[in-house]
């Protein structure tokens, strides 16, 4: 049995010439987004959640460090909030 290879060891086929019809992807008209709770990502509430999610795969010690951070940086309030969020999802 031959040695694996990162570059030959893996699940799918190679492509070769033709497996992909290009010209017949770009005529689909493009799919309808998803509803979504935040529709936007160049809102506040989209940065919120991304925020929260980051914070809660921190680790214990390194998420209290953050929230408290954020309550020293942006306010009491902020940080309150943030600290809500983050132990309502968890």
């Amino acid at each position: 049995m031959s040695e694996p290879s990162l570059i030959h060891d893996h699940a799918f086929a190679p492509l070769r010439q033709g497996d992909l019809d290009i010209g017949a992807l770009a005529a689909e008209p493009p799919a309808p987004l998803a509803q979504h709770d935040i529709p936007f990502t160049h809102t506040e509430a989209h940065r919120h959640a991304c925020e929260v999610r980051y914070v809660q795969n921190l680790a214990p010690d390194a998420r209290e460090l953050f929230l408290q951070h954020v309550a020293k940086k942006r306010g009491e309030e902020a940080g309150q909030r943030l600290r809500k969020d983050v132990e309502g999802r968890t």
